[in-house]
């Protein structure tokens, strides 16, 4: 209650005031940086793109996401389906989903804003909004919104939690509970730059057998330097009552913590359920067999199909009407490798399941058998012999009669 009070006292506005008010970004972000660090809740979102781990999960995740297509069923599908908002995401709604997903691990919030609707009310287009300078109250039992300092309407807002509980009004980042692994990652990655860096520790010393004042020891090094250049690889001379000791190694591995980064880097990528192979730390634990198709399928199964049916879900609730819904499409994300898909298809057409023009659309892309030797024809070249002079002279018919009119 003491350090509220300061802070209150000192800024002249809560954290609970700062939230409700919708102070402008930058603001918004450095007093929530600030009360973290004054009441050791030690997380902040913008924490995440500071630490190299973290901003590459997220941006993994966000990318297979927003490379699933999004399939629409029902009747009448809306523009937004293509693409929700052509001018702040121009390449269509793969941008948008990345930018939901971004949001969605960094902050735990999406925010959808209705831009536009149909004469039926439907919704036509929507952005994704920033979550940095939203804030969320309740009012009369329903949640309201603002951006800012403009207050928006609940009814344009769709609103997905990344982890909705009873009572809660914002959900949480995927890492909130991770700050130690975030500072910890951040701080030896730092040291390991110190070290092999300005601050790197030297191969040789020169040690004296008596006590030196700081000037006299100055002096040596100052000695020592001149005359190691001048002397060109020559051999050196040691004054009495000085000793070389040299070279000095020292394990890279144990000077810049890699065992404790990537111990921290494999539980940040646990938190977005990234296989750590994808983040450059190696394999390890008991598993017998941890091939990347079997690390890529359970990095599917367990965080991705989630993430992205969440998302597809609530769009469908808050976006369209009853009977029609939207789903990300993982066929291109799960499709097996093209040796699989001809044994496959090979073993299915040599049990009578599937025809050969079957199989040559699924693994080939081409068309069926008696188009495909048509369009060959069209294309085979004209053989050598078949020059315009040994060619079969064109024949001239008359479309009018021989004789002559009367």
């Amino acid at each position: 209650m003491a350090l509220r009070e300061f802070f209150q006292q000192t800024f002249g506005i809560s954290r609970t005031e700062t939230e409700a008010e919708g102070r402008s970004d930058l603001m918004q972000s450095q007093i929530t940086d600030f009360w973290n660090t004054l009441l050791g809740w030690g997380f902040s979102p913008s924490l995440i793109e500071k630490v190299w781990t973290a901003n590459r999960c997220i941006q993994l995740n966000a990318q297979m996401i927003g490379s699933m297509p999004l399939r629409f069923y029902g009747s009448s599908e809306p523009a937004w389906v293509a693409n929700p908002d052509p001018v702040w995401y121009p390449n269509g709604m793969g941008d948008a989903s990345y930018s939901m997903a971004h949001s969605w691990y960094g902050w735990g919030d999406v925010f959808l804003y209705i831009t536009s609707r149909y004469a039926n009310g439907l919704p036509s287009a929507f952005t994704v909004l920033d979550p940095t300078p939203m804030s969320v109250g309740v009012r009369s039992g329903k949640r309201t919104y603002k951006s800012g300092q403009t207050e928006l309407d609940p009814d344009d807002i769709v609103h997905i939690l990344r982890n909705p509980r009873p009572g809660a009004i914002r959900g949480t980042s995927a890492l909130s509970s991770y700050s130690s692994y975030l500072y910890g990652l951040l701080a030896t990655s730092e040291l390991a730059r110190s070290v092999s860096g300005e601050n790197s520790l030297p191969h040789t010393v020169l040690q004296s057998t008596r006590r030196l004042d700081e000037a006299t020891a100055d002096k040596l090094k100052l000695q020592w330097d001149t005359k190691s250049a001048q002397r060109g690889g020559g051999v050196a001379i040691i004054p009495p009552e000085l000793e070389f000791k040299g070279p000095i190694s020292f394990s890279p591995k144990d000077l810049m913590l890699l065992d404790i980064q990537q111990f921290d880097a494999r539980v940040i990528a646990s938190a977005f359920g990234v296989p750590p192979y994808m983040v450059n730390v190696p394999l390890e634990g008991g598993l017998t067999y941890q091939s990347p198709e079997m690390l890529g399928e359970h990095w599917w199964r367990f965080e991705l199909l989630p993430s992205s049916g969440s998302l597809a879900r609530a769009m469908s609730a808050g976006l369209l009407v009853r009977g029609s819904y939207v789903e990300y499409d993982a066929r291109a994300t799960l499709a097996p490798s093209f040796k699989d898909q001809v044994d496959s298809w090979t073993a299915l057409a040599a049990a009578g399941i599937v025809t050969t023009d079957e199989v040559r659309a699924a693994v080939l892309n081409l068309g069926p058998l008696a188009q495909g030797e048509a369009l060959e024809a069209l294309t085979v070249p004209p053989t050598a012999s078949a020059s315009p002079a040994q060619s079969q002279s064109a024949t001239v018919v008359s479309i009018r009669p021989s004789t002559g009119v009367g």
